[in-house]
């Protein structure tokens, strides 16, 4: 059995960017600090790194013991280009692909009319393709870090023989806070655009400083995410404000986000601002703030997903979920659906399970957590508003609050306003591919997946008959969805 037996190996983390940016000369000096803690050996810079790339005149050793050269990418990626996996990539500082990032200036308000549909145009006729092939490898520190700008794709796919690495300049994956991470921007709808915005042209301004994003498109297409590993990111930019492993601005549909795991990082694992983006087999380990965290009317899916919290870190919330963007009441409103997920807390703990608050709603359905010291914290009158926050088929292993139950609702919030929180605590045992065992986990009706965006068939149908991100059927975890990233990191599975 899984349960509280977690073999403390040294787990890696990734992060996001989602703080104040900074151009302090600390900053700096961490961006071009020398490679210390790997082992490289000097080149000629003779190959070929690419057409955005520079050779950084060394080779860097692998974890096979082989060695490739080191190529930096730095500034504006204004071409449409491919990164060879013969190489290992270091971002100096922010790395931006395009330039959709600019704020967008019409001279009139008709933000809805000619001239914002022709603007639109032209930042995606200026679009560029950043192509990473599969088991390509990239080693940054400090605020290095990958921006995708509006009107331009990121098409990173690797494999699950082959993953697509995203971690700090040094050897291993033990580190946290050691360089960024990776942004996507986008022309989804934000409630930060105005009341229930159809704008085709929208600048709402990312707090870490990476640029603007928004738009009137839920079914915008930023690319495709395939078996991605971002590890050791949530660089501290500036005081009290790191970067998160994966950040996702109004960022629509019509992107391919799939098995993707973010790392050890020092801040959320991964956090949606608004958008409608979907999400399929996510692995979040060892974040050090929350693990999934939305705001600002992010509506997208998101199913099979593994969350394991305070192994080697403390943890924060399981979800953190905002709706605030203007205000607690803006429109579009933020709700998810999020389905089959399994939640667990090694010994060094985390908080809240799920901390709901400013106005969200929201889906959660077969969903299975173990060790938790609390569970639902529940925040604001408007939070749940119209009966949009609701738990189905949810097993919570949780000490109850002050109250003796497993809802505290606080700072106004309002109990009434989410349903199907469990009257009492579960007992949930977790087997070797973390599938929820015993006979509560199958289902004798299977849930209802319903969408959160226009986007159709997102949804497995399978996982609807089952609580957890696990069949209950798979016992052995070489044949968990998971597997893929045990290859590269088993300790985050011990």
């Amino acid at each position: 059995m899984k349960k509280l037996v977690l073999a403390m190996g040294v787990i890696s983390g990734a992060a996001l960017l989602t703080a104040c940016g900074s151009d302090s000369d600390n900053d700096k000096k961490s961006d071009n600090a020398p490679v210390a803690g790997s082992e490289t050996r000097a080149n000629d810079k003779s190959g070929v790194c690419s057409t955005v790339a520079t050779h950084a005149g060394q080779d860097i050793k692998m974890a096979d013991g082989t060695y490739k050269p080191l190529c930096e990418l730095e500034g504006t990626v204004s071409e449409t280009a491919t990164l060879s996996a013969d190489n290992v990539y270091r971002l100096r500082g922010y790395v931006t692909v395009g330039t959709g990032n600019g704020e967008i200036e019409l001279k009139s308000k008709a933000v809805v009319g000619a001239e914002a549909i022709a603007e639109k145009k032209k930042v995606t006729d200026a679009g560029v393709t950043l192509t990473v092939e599969a088991g390509t490898h990239f080693r940054s520190s400090g605020r290095g870090s990958l921006i995708i700008t509006r009107g331009s794709k990121l098409m990173a796919e690797g494999t699950a023989d082959a993953p697509i690495v995203m971690s700090s300049i040094d050897a291993g994956y033990e580190g946290q806070g050691e360089w960024g991470g990776l942004v996507l921007q986008g022309f989804a709808k934000n409630n930060k655009c105005g009341e229930g915005s159809n704008d085709v042209l929208c600048n709402t301004a990312d707090e870490a400083g990476t640029g603007f994003h928004g738009g009137n498109d839920d079914a915008d297409n930023s690319g495709s995410i395939k078996h991605l590993i971002v590890a050791e990111g949530g660089y501290e930019v500036a005081p009290d404000s790191e970067v998160n492993g994966i950040t996702l601005h109004s960022v629509g549909y019509g992107t391919t986000i799939e098995n993707v795991m973010v790392l050890n990082n020092a801040d959320d694992g991964i956090e949606f601002f608004g958008g409608a983006a979907n999400v399929k087999n996510l692995i979040l380990v060892d974040n050090g703030d929350e693990s999934l965290d939305w705001d600002d009317g992010w509506r997208g899916n998101v199913q099979f997903a593994l969350i394991r919290q305070g192994l080697v870190h403390k943890g924060d919330h399981g979800i953190e979920a905002d709706n605030k963007g203007r205000a607690v009441d803006a429109n579009p409103q933020s709700k998810p659906t999020v389905a089959n997920v399994t939640f667990q807390t090694g010994p060094k703990g985390s908080d809240d399970l799920f901390r709901f608050k400013e106005g969200t709603g929201g889906m959660l359905v077969n969903v299975a957590a173990d060790n938790y010291a609390e569970c639902v914290l529940l925040e604001e009158a408007a939070t749940g508003r119209n009966g949009s926050l609701s738990l189905t088929n949810v097993l919570l292993e949780c000490q109850a609050y002050d109250n003796n139950t497993l809802l505290k609702a606080t700072d106004g919030g309002v109990a009434a306003n989410i349903t199907g929180v469990p009257g009492a605590s579960a007992t949930v045992e977790l087997g070797n591919a973390f599938q929820v065992t015993g006979s509560e986990s199958t289902l004798a009706n299977a849930a209802t997946l319903t969408s959160a965006n226009g986007s159709t068939n997102f949804f497995d149908a399978a996982g609807a008959s089952y609580i957890g991100a696990v069949a209950p059927t798979v016992s052995d975890k070489a044949n968990a969805w998971w597997a893929w990233a045990d290859k590269v990191v088993p300790a985050a599975f011990k």
